[in-house]
């Protein structure tokens, strides 16, 4: 297995037991270091231009790094404000003013703004303009405080540019003006303001659009993070597409399109040829002698956050024709550079250099054979652990594999190096595996779980890892495979799945047991019916009387034997024992049944069940069954706390969901969970009954939390009790 150098940098504890031969060590230094210095008779003026090209390189590399940072800074910049732009369009308060815009709306909108402009410190001012250009709703931002401004302050802005513009767009555009100062009442606020409008159109529930949100993003703050990648690296410089400074080499260089003293002050008075190449190109470095300049064209509205276009979602307009260029230049020429290094009589420098020569000589050996070393622990390792580890290249053949690998499929090294997944793995096996190969070689790492069946020693249960090996390039040259043995693992889930389903069957035999009498009850009531029904059927036609009611008696006798059936149908199927599956349940349906279930036994008690369920409640991940037990189980509990008084009996059954939960709640008007039990309710053999075992609550618990839930309880403040439980919804 091939070893990188910079591997040993990683290594902490390992050294330990990595024994170097000093002896051979030190014998390749004498044959390696005769052998450089014979080589080193390069001129010494050619060594300090190596050197003073490896720091311009080093520089440049600098600066290549400065650039990234820069525009990595400038895209979450804007796509932070975009999203607050699309945040503010879209809110409550702005919806309820566009509806009716009566002072008590307008002043809610303008509290939102405020909170905002607090919170975020990076706007000037938040507005809602209308189509007349007025403002309607304005919030300053100044020395920490966002102000409020009263209706006699507002201005009109239709004469903006960027009010006009914004007028041409659609609700599902947004205007972004250039970077230039704020102006306030006609002329450039001082001290100067760099600033940037974002505006985006706004339409009420009818589609007519009403005016628009502007945002007054404070340009400084941007302009302040790029001035501090300077230092070393060389002078920041951003222009604007025209080719004026907003971050120049002087501050009089700045602004010069809004100042018109400084009109003079473009890049192509500073360096025409510069902003020729910069102006053309997108990217590149220019150069002139011993100077260069490193730009690259940034499109601050293009940043990280793509989103599809959808109509309810606002998108940025001219994202390809707005842009800046961001140059940096080196602090000091490539010959400044080259004169800091030795200029010395050469056959010193020869001396110097022989004398390294045998130094890097004797680190070679060293590291040689230190690597041979490491290498050989590091198998001993890789070979001692009992994951399953092995690479494939990129035409997914195998090039190394530890030793449990081998023993796992019981082959040799010999027949593991240079086969395919598909010939050991065999055909149905790689397909299935197939669709993980591919991500992985696309430079994506895949993880998964895989029932392995392998002649010899049948069906076993992997947990595996496809990590790329991604080249600096970028090209994906093959992946690491990881995989860990979890047979045993599985086989005890799946004891526990089979334990907590048994489990889940007797409390449901228990449930009807208990329920036996309310059950006979309420079969007995459509059986009466249709005895009633048939035996006045039968009297008619013994006694010749009239026979005109018989199709209706016949139509009542059939609904009740429905009815009854029903009945069965659903006790039968609650308490019917089989193997289930895991997939999308609907907790809907599951109250709905269970409310259906124990409504006659709720009756005879004088309770009444009331269901609130959430319309297009999301799906989630689990068992029917064990989730129906569930839910069944707290509304059993529900009932039995409940006291006989008539006007307080009630059970409330709801179903909600957020963004990553659904929600169960089962609520009742009862005496409540005894203080002293507190969360101890959920505990085996602990119960507030004098009937019952104290197993429902635990039962559900175990269920939920095997679900990836929690089931929790709430005292209500108008007494009774709350019994939540949530789970993950199911991904779209």
């Amino acid at each position: 297995m091939k070893l990188r150098g910079h591997w040993l940098t990683r290594v902490h504890t390992l050294h330990r037991v990595v024994q170097v031969d000093v002896r051979l060590i030190a014998l390749q230094t004498l044959l390696f270091g005769a052998a450089l210095s014979a080589l080193l008779t390069i001129p010494v003026a050619i060594y300090n231009q190596a050197e003073a090209r490896n720091l311009l390189n080093l520089r440049q590399a600098e600066q290549e790094r400065a650039v990234k940072l820069a525009t990595q800074i400038i895209h979450l910049e804007m796509d932070t404000v975009l999203s607050d732009l699309r945040y503010l369009s879209q809110h409550n308060e702005l919806t309820t003013y566009l509806e009716n815009n009566n002072p008590e709306h307008r002043r809610q909108l303008a509290l939102e703004y405020r909170v905002l402009a607090k919170q975020k410190r990076i706007y000037d001012k938040i507005r809602f303009i209308g189509l007349d250009g007025m403002e309607e709703v304005r919030v300053d931002f100044a020395d920490g405080q966002s102000t409020i401004q009263k209706k006699q302050d507002l201005q009109d802005k239709h004469d903006r540019y960027y009010f006009q513009e914004t007028l041409w767009l659609s609700p599902g555009q947004i205007y972004v003006s250039p970077l230039d100062l704020n102006v306030e009442h006609g002329a450039i606020e001082h001290p100067v303001k760099p600033t940037i409008r974002f505006a985006v159109p706004v339409a009420d529930s009818q589609g007519q659009i009403r005016g628009m949100v502007v945002l007054n993003y404070l340009g400084q703050r941007l302009l302040s993070k790029l001035s501090l990648l300077a230092g070393s690296v060389g002078d920041i410089w951003l222009l604007n597409a025209e080719g004026y400074w907003l971050i120049g080499p002087t501050r009089e260089d700045e602004w010069g399109f809004m100042f018109p003293s400084r009109r003079q002050h473009h890049v192509s008075q500073f360096n025409a040829p510069f902003w020729q190449q910069a102006s053309v190109e997108k990217s590149g470095t220019y150069r002139t002698g011993t100077t260069w300049i490193r730009f690259e064209r940034i499109f601050p509205l293009a940043g990280s956050n793509q989103y599809p276009r959808v109509p309810d979602f606002a998108q940025p307009m001219a994202v390809d024709r707005y842009y800046w260029t961001l140059a940096v230049a080196p602090p000091q020429s490539a010959t400044q550079v080259a004169n800091t290094h030795l200029q010395q009589n050469p056959w010193l420098t020869y001396a110097i250099l022989s004398l390294f020569a045998y130094l890097m000589a004797g680190g070679l050996s060293f590291a040689i054979n230190r690597n041979k070393a490491l290498a050989e622990s590091l198998e001993k390792v890789i070979d001692s652990l009992p994951a399953l580890i092995a690479y494939v290249d990129a035409e997914q053949r195998y090039r190394f594999n530890n030793k449990a690998y081998e023993g796992f499929f019981g082959l040799s090294p010999a027949r593991l190096y240079g086969s395919t997944l598909r010939e050991l793995l065999g055909e149905d096996a790689y397909q299935k595996m197939c669709p993980y190969v591919e991500e992985a070689l696309a430079g994506k790492a895949a993880s998964f779980e895989y029932q392995l069946v392998y002649p010899g020693m049948g069906m076993r249960d992997l947990v595996v890892d496809f990590l790329p090996d991604t080249a600096q390039r970028g090209e994906v040259r093959g992946f690491f495979l990881v995989a860990n043995d979890v047979s045993l693992v599985k086989q005890s889930e799946r004891g526990e799945r089979r334990r907590m389903l048994e489990l889940a069957q007797v409390s449901r035999l228990a449930s009807m047991g208990e329920m036996a009498t309310e059950i006979a009850h309420e079969i007995n009531q459509p059986l009466a019916a249709i005895a009633m029904y048939s035996a006045a059927g039968l009297r008619t036609l013994q006694s010749d009387g009239d026979r005109g009611q018989i199709e209706n008696w016949l139509e009542a006798i059939n609904s009740q034997s429905k009815r009854a059936s029903e009945i069965v149908r659903r006790v039968r199927r609650f308490v019917q024992k089989g193997e289930h599956q895991r997939g999308p349940v609907a907790l809907n349906l599951v109250a709905g049944e269970v409310a259906a279930l124990l409504r006659h036994e709720a009756q005879s008690q004088g309770v009444e069940i009331i269901l609130q369920l959430a319309e297009d409640l999301p799906s989630v991940q689990g068992e029917v069954v064990l989730l129906e037990q569930v839910v069944f189980n707290l509304v059993r509990n529900a009932l039995d706390a409940l006291p006989p008084l008539p006007d307080r009996c009630k059970i409330t059954l709801a179903t909600s969901f957020d963004a990553k939960q659904v929600y169960v709640e089962v609520m009742d008007t009862g005496s409540g969970v005894d203080p002293i039990l507190g969360e101890r309710v959920f505990d085996s053999f602990v119960s507030s009954k004098q009937e019952g075992v104290g197993m429902g609550l635990t039962i559900s618990r175990s269920i939920i939390e095997a679900h990836g839930g929690k089931l929790r309880y709430l005292a209500n403040p108008e007494g009774g009790a709350t019994f939540m439980f949530s789970l993950p919804r199911e991904a779209p």
